[in-house]
């Protein structure tokens, strides 16, 4: 979903972060900020290898699809009814990908930092908006930012 993220997105202010883009493009950017926040974080840990990675679960078949109904009504309804089948894995399954990441010695060895890993245990390439730089540096600073007007300075440098 990272991948359909409209270009306009920039992370640059609150306001932005506001603005109605609609529900799957609102995903989507979630999707996105994930990715970019881990290669961030990657970059700025002091702890070296890190070990830190993005994960997606796969097609989790959870109540989500009522929310596309909600949100586009019977368009909605209509790409549930097209999509439902594909979103076969049990919830319970649902954290495979996080746990491959979290304990397989694979990461390590293979030395993963930064990566994006979807289901079954693979590493996946990412977009070519979810590497940039650029993007990455700006949601950082914007969540700094937002964390140190609601909590106040952080006691170290973001």
């Amino acid at each position: 979903m990272h991948r359909t993220v409209p270009s306009s997105v920039s992370f640059v202010s609150v306001e932005e972060m506001n603005k109605d883009i609609g529900p799957t493009y609102l995903y989507g950017r979630t999707k996105l900020a994930q990715i970019l926040f881990v290669q961030q974080l990657v970059k700025r840990v002091q702890v070296s290898p890190p070990w830190v990675n993005a994960t997606h679960p796969g097609a989790v078949s959870t109540d989500q699809p009522k929310q596309a109904e909600e949100a586009y009504g019977a368009l909605g309804k209509i790409a549930v009814a097209v999509v439902r089948p594909f979103m076969a894995d049990p919830v319970k399954q649902g954290c495979r990908s996080a746990l491959f990441a979290a304990t397989s010695e694979d990461i390590v060895k293979d030395n993963v930092q930064g990566g994006y890993i979807i289901p079954d245990r693979k590493v996946s390439s990412v977009s070519s908006q979810a590497s940039d730089e650029k993007l990455a540096e700006n949601l950082w600073n914007l969540t700094r930012d937002v964390l140190r007007s609601k909590i106040g300075e952080l006691g170290y440098e973001m």
